[in-house]
């Protein structure tokens, strides 16, 4: 994965815990990389061993920072150099969701060797289905959390819920979403 992904982990730790907390992580996972380049290609490996040390030295369940993680992804790109194309991709979830796809697509522009997951959605009458496919395993939590906060962008109450799993012999992880305006939820 691509350094920027690492240095979003770094900065939801430090925002979170703080910098003491940052170096520990990085000692549980047995990285001493001095920081993260953006533009730089790491193994995944790297990225998958902070997740496990932000989980460890928390005391969280893994899935449960994956998830909290995919929800602070989006406000860190919306607020890093994709955000304005993130911004443009949809005017709500479920029409960003549906241009996840073109959105990589022009990002691996300035990142030849991304490896970017695939997105399908479908209508389902007031909700979409959510298809997606990777070559990387055990992303469904933080993908639910990246569509949750997507939620967050609209102002809206977006749920999550996996209907299929790749971990247990589907095609692709599945993801039920259902995405109403904030103040209706209430």
């Amino acid at each position: 994965m691509y350094g920027m992904v690492n240095q979003a982990i770094e900065a939801m730790v430090t925002e979170k815990f703080g910098r003491a907390d940052w170096e520990k992580v990085k000692e549980i996972a047995g990285v001493d990389e001095p920081a993260f380049v953006t533009m730089k290609q790491y193994p995944d490996s790297i990225t998958y061993a902070l997740a496990g040390a932000v989980a460890k030295h928390s005391g969280m369940p893994l899935p449960d920072v994956l998830r909290a993680f995919g929800g602070y992804w989006i406000q860190y790109a919306k607020d890093g150099p994709w955000g304005k194309l993130m911004m443009a991709s949809g005017t709500d979830t479920y029409s960003l969701l549906a241009a996840l796809d073109a959105m990589h697509a022009r990002i691996a522009l300035s990142f030849p060797d991304l490896r970017p997951p695939a997105f399908a959605v479908k209508r389902n009458g007031e909700t979409v289905v959510v298809e997606y496919r990777s070559d990387r395993p055990g992303l469904a939590p933080f993908v639910m959390g990246l569509i949750e906060g997507i939620g967050t962008l609209f102002d809206e109450s977006v749920t999550a819920t996996q209907v299929a799993s790749k971990d247990a012999g589907a095609p692709c992880d599945a993801f039920l979403v259902r995405a109403v305006p904030a103040a209706k939820a209430v």
